[in-house]
């Protein structure tokens, strides 16, 4: 099995897990960008545990192992590592640095729903923002029409 099956097979299962709403993706997409970069941890554990209610370590141990991959990267402070391990394997991204030290990204998923980070502390929150708005833009457009 090589990452990308395993990959989309595990971004399926959490994304099948999630109970979120979009309005919850986007103020979560909203605190990552707001937090310092000695705080990034604190996004990684809101964000897994958002997107299928995971436990994470050391509190608790994973129900599977990719999960617990992506923790321990950003335990180890490798945080744009563990926001790159999160994006679906097809997904299309970009980030980079303003000249006033602010990060930015986009995000764009196999779906074609895209979003962006603009204000964000750290490359790593920024990818994360971008991450969950594009889910949040996902889960809108493919809600049924009434």
């Amino acid at each position: 099995m090589n990452f990308m099956t395993s990959g989309s097979s595990w971004w399926q299962g959490r994304m099948a897990q999630c109970t979120a709403r979009p309005e919850e993706l986007t103020a979560l997409a909203d605190r990552c960008e707001a937090l310092c970069a000695d705080e990034q941890r604190l996004g990684f554990e809101r964000t897994l545990r958002t997107l299928g209610q995971v436990a994470l370590a050391p509190q608790g141990m994973p129900a599977d192992s990719d999960s617990l991959w992506v923790s321990l990267l950003a335990d180890s402070g490798a945080y744009e590592s563990a926001a790159l391990a999160l994006l679906p394997p097809k997904a299309v991204f970009s980030g980079g640095r303003l000249v006033d030290g602010r990060y930015v990204a986009q995000v764009e998923l196999p779906s074609g729903a895209g979003a962006h980070s603009r204000e964000a502390n750290s490359l790593a929150m920024a990818w994360l923002a971008a991450l969950l708005r594009a889910l949040a833009r996902e889960m809108i457009e493919e809600r049924p029409l009434h």
